[in-house]
């Protein structure tokens, strides 16, 4: 074996290895060689068995060339071409367009393909994307999701959302993706710890894809194994609730900062991520870049835009010049209490203050919010408030709440969780049971007390409000008979009130109904129902409020009351307001007149429109108003007897103030929205043409699957227009019980139109299961094609390029097909990519023309690997630039940071020794500040080491993976 040269490729065992050296201890000689999936290994020669690896022109020789043609085993044109198709979806994660266009079932909108683009074009995946309420931040995120996942970034991604939505999330990322995500709750905790051990960290495992709650994954028991984990990608959604407010970050800051710092792609979302204040904001910043602005600095513009991406509703506009989204009009219609109304809201009220003051006397916190949901159920309807007297009076003569013991559910919504509905309405059942009692006699008091208020809720059979929204929609159907009405309220206890009060009208069998009780496939069939069948009335509770979309069959909502935060009002008018719509949404508020509640929400609502008209984002609005306690506003004005005029002026004070900030942001414009115009239009489009068919045309796709499942002894048949069934091979069945797999389609609309359909979109399983069936058979390895527009005989060279940067991260990756002809050994890409693609003619080559082509096919790779030297060369150079232009700017903005922190904190030690020098003792304190200054330049340190890595280009050694002897007729 002194043959053997260090890079030579050989089978050792049978498995592939590459030389690194060869060397003799004694009368034994020993190989060093990397072994493929093994690692190095060094073993003696005359213990294993070496063979030469042969090209791909081994297994042929010159003699054999009278017996080749297009059909032949050993250069198959129709294997060639698989295998090529088969290359050619492999490398295609690396080619730099979106390929998210081609396989998620979801219909995309050209700003959010920008927002992707914008995105994937960063050296880091990490930003903050504040679009408004119903521009698609779910779909955005999981457009970015399926990127990263197409360049194998994805095998450890982590949702962290609130826990009302994380049904959702599950159920869009699979419904537009096809992604699953594993719920990560205490089930699976202990399920995982079983299987595990105990003292394994479950969260830092490969090949894992979890969605979990804010409020699970901040508990203590996590804290150290987050610090031990890391995720490819994470995603926080209404991230504004994990931003840092106050000196005492909460439990859920702290949690989202580590998993921020141990995430390499970081998306978080919110439509609301400024609160009218500063600090928050910059949190958020922080999260995404700790090193892009020092402590001591002010934000910049040029900062948050490298990090955020916001866009309006005002600011998206259409090829016309038009904006794609109409105008809102939001109206509140006063309803009149009655005298008896009017004596039951009073009765109502002072029983709430009496219990809401005597639970602040004792400091039962739990009983006040019992109270401050029984208030909000009054002037729902008095079908919610009287089911809540009647359960809270059973409760108390049951005596089932003698103690203000919380189950879990009920302390998380207490403590201002966000539950799914029906978590949230047990919490709240359980919530308004509560009592608060220093004496049997006091008991008994209460327990009488609520008995008067049932018997007068008794007395009013249909209110006032119920019969006014009745009339509404009698109204509308007569004389807008074409029209939808969306109608919300907050209580499933009101909506059954409504339903029971409107089942004699003509049009009670077109009411579609969805709360928190109805399944995800009930609630699919009634969207689909509203918007395309003959029903024209849904009524639905906040369960509605957040992921479905109605905005191409109705304009029209009904809010039978409003809810006490504004963001739940945004959320119920964005299934209406959002991309689509084509008319000018109407939103009806009724409210009772003369009530607290309506004099303070009419103000909000007024005060709410008011700017948003002035600074065009309903989001920032909502954000400001995030963290003001409505509720215990209107809770106080209750306790103290004071007028409804006080808790308004209060309220609009707190709302003055903020906005006052926030136009300070809008005027250094750190907030602003960002236009898309039509020339961000045009320059998407670009990006959408050049990456429309980046895995191939839908017919590519479909010829490689049919011809590949063929290839291995399956069968594809039509099942109809643009449906398909399939016979598998057994190395690709799907446990059916013998049945065809299918129906399924290669069309994406048609995918996107019809449910049960699957779609054999690029990256589907058995797609990729396929191509490496393919890739992994040594068919294909060289084709033989007779063509009409070849001249010259030649060989095609199929290479595939690759280039790292210094962490091993792939950049960019092609195939780059190079025909050489046998008579001037002239290399052509242009050529090469035509026989590639080009269809064989049936028929035998001229003999001798082969026979030539083998004979000389070593001086003709010399000639096609000079060629790609070339182009390889040119592609790093242009490469390098573009890197170092990318991480200078990182580079110069870490200086920056890593200066202006060093003087702060040197500043900080000069003023303690100061101190020291006149007698104080400083010694902890300066201690103290540099181990920051120590720990500052750690820190600076690997941020520089990492960016440096990424601005190197290494160019990997091309490969040829396949040929074609390519012949004229």
């Amino acid at each position: 074996m002194n043959d053997l040269a260090p890079g030579d490729t050989i089978l050792l065992n049978g498995n592939p290895a590459e030389v690194i050296k060869t060397y003799s201890v004694g009368d034994l000689e020993y190989l060093r060689a990397y072994v493929e999936d093994v690692g190095v290994k060094t073993v003696c020669i005359d213990d294993v068995e070496i063979e030469r690896e042969q090209d791909q022109f081994g297994a042929l020789d010159p003699a054999t060339a009278t017996q080749l043609h297009p059909d032949h085993e050993s250069v198959s044109a129709e294997w060639f071409d698989l295998r090529s198709q088969a290359l050619q979806l492999q490398i295609a994660h690396e080619q730099g367009q979106l390929l998210s266009i081609s396989n998620s079932l979801v219909r995309l909108e050209p700003y959010q393909l920008a927002c992707v683009n914008w995105v994937m074009q960063k050296l880091r995946q990490r930003a903050l994307i504040a679009d408004d309420v119903g521009l698609g931040k779910t779909i955005e995120a999981g457009l970015i999701l399926k990127e990263l996942t197409a360049r194998n970034r994805a095998d450890r991604v982590l949702f962290v959302v609130p826990a009302h939505l994380q049904k959702k999330w599950i159920r869009d990322m699979d419904r537009f993706f096809d992604i699953g995500l594993t719920p990560a709750d205490r089930q699976w905790v202990e399920g995982e710890r079983r299987r595990l051990g105990e003292e394994a960290n479950i969260w830092n495992q490969d090949h894992q894809r979890l969605v979990t709650s804010m409020a699970f994954l901040r508990q203590e028991e996590f804290r150290g194994e987050l610090d031990d984990a890391f995720w490819d990608v994470a995603v926080v959604d209404e991230a504004h609730k994990a931003a840092k407010r106050g000196e005492s970050p909460s439990k859920t800051s702290k949690m989202v900062e580590r998993v921020a710092d141990n995430s390499d792609s970081l998306l978080l979302l919110s439509a609301t991520p400024h609160d009218g204040k500063g600090e928050a904001f910059r949190s958020l910043i922080e999260y995404i870049d700790p090193f892009l602005v020092a402590e001591d600095q002010d934000l910049s513009k040029e900062a948050v835009d490298r990090v955020m991406m916001r866009r309006g509703k005002q600011t998206i506009y259409d090829d016309d010049g038009e904006r794609i989204f109409p105008n809102r009009d939001v109206g509140t219609i006063p309803v009149e209490m009655t005298h008896e109304e009017r004596q039951f809201y009073r009765a109502v009220t002072d029983y709430v203050k009496h219990v809401y003051n005597r639970s602040e006397q004792l400091n039962e916190p739990a009983v006040g919010f019992a109270m401050a949901l029984m208030q909000k159920r009054l002037v729902s309807s008095i079908g919610a408030i009287k089911a809540t007297l009647s359960r809270r009076l059973g409760n108390l003569v049951d005596q089932q709440s003698s103690s203000t013991s919380l189950s879990e559910e009920a302390a998380a919504y207490l403590e201002g969780e966000d539950l799914d509905e029906q978590d949230q309405q047990k919490a709240e059942e359980e919530l308004a049971g509560l009592t608060i009692t220093e004496s049997d006699a006091q008991l008994e008091e209460e327990i009488e007390t609520l008995r008067d208020l049932v018997s007068l809720a008794e007395g009013i059979p249909v209110d006032s409000k119920a019969q006014k929204v009745r009339r509404y929609i009698q109204q509308l159907l007569e004389e807008q008979p074409n029209e939808k009405v969306l109608l919300f309220t907050e209580y499933r206890d009101t909506l059954d009130y409504i339903l029971e009060l409107v089942k004699d009208e003509p049009w009670a069998d077109e009411i579609l109904v969805i709360h928190g009780g109805v399944d995800k496939e009930d609630r699919a069939r009634i969207e689909d129902e509203f918007n395309h069948g003959q029903s024209r009335l849904l009524f639905a509770t906040d369960a509605a409020s957040e992921g479905i979309d109605l905005q191409h069959s109705c304009h029209i909502m009904v809010n039978y009351e409003l809810p006490w935060n504004p963001n739940r009002l945004e959320q119920r008018i964005g299934r209406l307001h959002r991309y689509g719509q084509d008319k000018e949404v109407k939103v009806w508020n009724f409210s009772f007149e003369d009530t607290r509640e309506s004099e303070v929400f009419e103000m909000l609502q007024e005060k709410v429109e008011s700017i948003r008209g002035q600074l065009g984002s309903t989001a920032d609005v909502l954000g400001m108003l995030d963290d003001i306690n409505v509720d215990s506003l209107i809770m106080e004005s209750i306790r103290n007897d004071e007028p409804a005029s006080a808790t308004k002026e209060e309220l609009e004070e707190l709302i003055d103030e903020r906005q006052r900030t926030l136009q300070e942001w809008y005027e250094r414009s750190l907030v602003d929205t960002s236009t898309f115009d039509e020339e961000s239009r045009r320059k998407i489009q670009e990006v959408m043409d050049q990456s429309e068919d980046v895995y191939g045309s839908e017919a590519d796709i479909r010829q490689f699957f049919e011809l590949g499942i063929s290839a291995l002894g399956g069968n594809v048949e039509t099942a109809g227009n643009n449906l398909f069934r399939a016979e598998l091979p057994d190395s690709l069945q799907r446990s059916r019980d013998g049945e065809p797999y299918g129906p399924f389609t290669f069309n994406r609309e048609f995918a996107m139109n019809h449910d049960g359909i699957e779609y054999i979109s690029p990256d589907a399983e058995l797609v990729q299961e396929l191509m490496q069936q393919v890739l992994g058979s040594e068919q294909g390895t060289v084709g033989l094609k007779l063509l009409p527009f070849v001249d010259e005989p030649g060989i095609t060279y199929n290479y595939r390029i690759r280039f790292e940067d210094g962490a091993s991260e792939v950049i960019r990756e092609e195939i780059m097909p190079v025909f050489v002809d046998a008579a001037h050994r002239d290399p052509q890409q242009r050529l090469g990519q035509r026989i590639i693609e080009g269809d064989t003619i049936k028929g035998s080559p001229n003999e001798d023309r082969v026979r030539s082509l083998l004979d000389h096919q070593s001086e003709m790779r010399s000639s096609a690997d000079r060629y790609v030297s070339q182009r390889v060369e040119s592609r790093r150079d242009k490469l390098q630039e573009r890197r170092r232009e990318e991480t200078q700017q990182e580079l110069d903005d870490l200086e920056a940071y890593a200066e202006a922190e060093r003087e702060r904190i040197e500043s900080f030690i000069a003023d303690y020794e100061r101190k020291a020098e006149a007698g104080s003792n400083m010694d902890i304190a300066i201690r103290k500040q540099r181990d920051r200054l120590s720990k500052l330049e750690e820190r600076i340190e690997k941020r520089q080491d990492e960016l440096q890595r990424k601005a190197q280009v290494i160019s990997l050694a091309p490969e040829v993976e396949n040929i074609c002897l390519a012949l004229p007729i």
